[in-house]
């Protein structure tokens, strides 16, 4: 299996759940701050016309790829990432694992709303973890009020559902004020996109469509 693919420019990680988990293990036991992130095609798609949301996929620790679309207009679909990635696998097993490392979170979204179901699902499938803290950033008064109270708790974890590139942005202007140990970027999709009907596949086989081709064509170019 391919552990890195390069999409238009940008190095993605394709490591298994399993291996990842254990990056993610040893993340935890060291006292720096480190920072992963989920990434689909609108992602993607985002970061060729802003240079910030592409600077920050750069300097990520590693990327979670949450989109198969991704792999599959990259040519390295396989069954097991294809799972793994539609059941969202990754992050039951993170979730697992701050659960069992005794490790605190904090919430951090732009809309109420995106809180409410990402502690729903803590709170039914994961009681044990503790978090410590919330904050919708449309109901902040400003970045640096959003930093000063997660500070304040000092959360091992830090789970973002803000959309990109409103997340991008905030990481890239903030990072380096943030009292944690973990940014862990899920964005704000929902666990639902295997349901969206006809006209969301129809809409995800065009975007698969235009992602394969923008590959093709930067590997065209990098090749002259």
């Amino acid at each position: 299996m391919i552990k890195k693919i390069n999409v238009v420019g940008i190095q993605l990680d394709n490591y298994t759940v399993r291996e990842m988990i254990m990056n993610v293990e040893r993340m935890l036991s060291d006292n720096i701050f480190e920072c992963i992130q989920e990434v689909d095609m609108d992602t993607l798609s985002l970061a060729s016309n802003d240079e910030q949301v592409k600077e920050m996929l750069d300097s990520l620790t590693y990327t979670i790829i949450s989109d198969v679309g991704i792999l599959r207009a990259a040519g390295v679909e396989t069954m097991q990432r294809k799972h793994e990635i539609e059941e969202h696998d990754f992050f039951f097993e993170l979730l697992k694992r701050i659960e069992r490392n005794h490790k605190t979170v904090f919430l951090l979204a732009n809309k109420s709303e995106n809180i409410t179901w990402i502690e729903e699902i803590i709170s039914n499938e994961f009681p044990k973890v503790q978090v410590v803290g919330k904050i919708a950033i449309d109901e902040a008064v400003c970045g640096e009020a959003v930093v000063n109270d997660i500070n304040a708790e000092t959360p091992d974890v830090i789970i973002s559902t803000m959309p990109s590139p409103i997340q991008e942005h905030f990481l890239c202007e903030n990072k380096d004020k943030l009292s944690t140990n973990l940014w862990y970027g899920m964005g704000d999709g929902r666990f639902d996109k295997k349901n969206r009907g006809l006209l969301g596949k129809i809409l995800n086989c065009i975007k698969i469509s235009r992602l394969a081709k923008n590959i093709n064509e930067y590997e065209e170019q990098e090749e002259k």
